[in-house]
């Protein structure tokens, strides 16, 4: 008997056992199934309350999301959220710019659609983490609002900091390649509301994008990502007076490369001349710029988004540049000492470091109208080459090269071939520089007439320059030099505007002792040395470096011809 209750006891054990794991395997399995009917009823609840409490922690509330529906495919690996909304809050950005912690640019974001596939982690946003294929963000909506608040409120780029803030608390993202198309991002103040840039028709793509302690220390990586291409089908922007357009046309960007790419840059005036001249209360020049087959190279994009920008060259395809004076409006009375190219370069508030910009092909047009003879007057440079180099206000830089230089070569009026050659010194407190330059034969002096009459007033009337050298040292103040002008049977006819036909004429007394004072060729005979003319000339601080230029050249061409005043 014992021993048959012992096999009973046994048994009982045994059963009880069996029923305990069976138990408790199916408290097991009903755990999971429970979780898995929670996960797939609330997955949407719960990873918006983890989207959303990620992104305002990490911002310090400053960010709040909204979208209409998301999907995710535990089995395919895929995401999508449709109508994404990234807003800032205003209140608490008030909080933060009060105690100096505001950020210098804020983001307003709109994403129609959003899709990640390939997700190697189903339940990637609970923990933190997404691993994927692909991130296709299409035809965002992207603005980017300039504070200028906080620590760093002069940056124009977005800080690290920002798009931080924007991943929100992810431990790791990694992506194979994020695609953004038909982007359209623009920019304005927070303080003013005035509209900035405009990008219509951006593409993006990054890749082997990675976001983690380690990618985060990898100074190789820009936007967290090995490589970046970007194309930008144009971009618009009004000067602050809004009598300026500037654009830019098919922008392409090659992080692998190094290089940026634009197919048309302009500077369009909104008014017409005299319009233009007339809508400003003192007077000033007018530009008409376009310029075609833009490349640079050799950029250094990290730093780039650092905003120091450093590139090996510069090269334009082909360009026009048009420029319009009414020497008839009154003037300001502006000091423009310090205002030279290499003292405004030295100005910018973002280091600059170009070895070299190279203008291929171009055609240069200086128009004025002049005071007494209420004519226009063209200067015009036909098939124009530039080549300047060493671009750059960095200190480290100039230490080495302290000259930038300028390389010009053209055909004056399409009749005689100039070079010139400038020589700015970039660490002279005094603005100093150099310009020499060669101007080839005139065989017709007459051409020239179309100069001389609406500015002089004067016509040429016979003659043959056969050479123009000069070479000038000057700075804030003044200028000093020699010109060497050698031509042959000069003729001048003096003119002034009639008051009754309003047109220029012949003052033929005045023209009469102007060429007895005028000596009609340089050398005056054939065992004569030339004439080289030495000439000191005293800037109007209220004229730019080339009008002062241009004045001391043509001081010395009157001199050369025996005009004193």
């Amino acid at each position: 008997m014992q021993a048959i209750r012992r096999r009973y006891k046994k048994a009982t054990s045994t059963r009880r056992g069996r029923i305990v794991l069976l138990s408790l395997l199916v408290l097991v399995l009903a755990a999971v199934a429970g979780g898995i009917v929670y996960w797939s009823v609330y997955k949407k609840q719960i990873i918006r309350e983890q989207l959303e409490s990620a992104i305002r922690n990490k911002s310090k509330g400053l960010y709040i999301i909204t979208y209409d529906s998301l999907k995710l495919d535990e089995v395919a690996g895929n995401l999508s959220v449709s109508n994404f909304s990234m807003v800032f809050d205003s209140v608490r950005f008030q909080t933060l710019d009060k105690s100096n912690d505001a950020p210098p640019t804020l983001l307003r974001i709109k994403i129609p659609e959003i899709r990640v596939t390939g997700v190697k982690t189903p339940r990637a946003l609970i923990e933190n983490e997404i691993v994927g294929s692909t991130l296709l963000l299409r035809d965002p909506e992207i603005e980017i609002i300039y504070t200028n608040a906080g620590k760093d409120s002069l940056r124009s780029t977005p800080t690290r900091e920002v798009y931080d803030q924007i991943l929100g608390n992810l431990d790791l993202i990694r992506v194979d390649s994020v695609m953004i198309t038909g982007a359209k991002i623009s920019t304005r103040n927070f303080r003013s509301g005035k509209k900035g840039i405009e990008l219509a028709g951006t593409d993006i793509r990054l890749f082997d994008v990675a976001i983690d302690s380690v990618s985060n220390l990898d100074s190789n990586r820009i936007l967290f990502s090995k490589k970046i291409e970007l194309a930008v089908a144009s971009v618009r922007w009004a000067s602050a007076n809004k009598l300026y357009k500037y654009g830019a046309d098919s922008i392409r960007l090659l992080s692998d490369s190094k290089t940026v790419s634009v197919g048309k840059f302009f500077i369009e005036p909104q008014l017409n001349e005299d319009a233009f001249v007339h809508s400003l209360p003192v007077q000033d020049d007018r530009f008409d710029f376009d310029v075609n087959g833009i490349r640079i190279s050799g950029i250094n994009f990290l730093e780039l988004f650092n905003e120091h920008v450093i590139a090996d060259s510069v090269i334009v395809r082909n360009g026009n540049f048009r420029i319009y004076r009414d020497l008839n409006i009154k003037r300001d009375k502006k000091n423009r000492v310090g205002t030279y190219p290499h003292q405004a370069i030295a100005k910018l508030k973002l280091p600059v470091q170009v070895s070299r910009l190279i203008v291929q092909n171009a055609y240069v047009e200086y128009k004025e109208r002049g005071m007494v003879s209420k004519q226009s007057g063209r200067v015009k440079f036909f098939n124009a080459r530039a080549v300047i180099s060493n671009i750059t206000n960095d200190k480290a830089v100039i230490a080495k090269n302290g000259i930038m230089t300028l390389d010009f070569h053209a055909s004056l009026l399409n009749k005689a071939p100039l070079t010139t050659n400038w020589k700015f010194y970039l660490n002279s407190n005094r603005g100093k520089f150099t310009v020499s330059g060669h101007l080839g034969r005139v065989a017709n002096a007459e051409d020239l007439s179309v100069l001389s009459e609406p500015m002089g007033p004067a016509r040429i009337e016979d003659g043959d320059v056969k050479s123009l050298d000069f070479s000038f040292t000057a700075d804030d103040y003044n200028a000093n030099g020699q010109v060497k002008m050698i031509y042959d049977d000069l003729k001048v006819a003096i003119l002034d505007r009639d008051e009754d036909t309003k047109k220029l004429e012949k003052k033929k007394l005045i023209s009469f002792v102007a060429n007895i004072i005028v000596k009609k060729s340089n050398p005056s005979g054939r065992k004569d040395e030339p004439r080289v003319i030495q000439v000191t000339n005293q800037r109007d601080p209220n004229r730019s470096m080339f009008h002062f230029a241009w004045k001391t050249l043509f001081k010395g061409i009157k001199e050369s011809a025996g005009i004193k005043k």
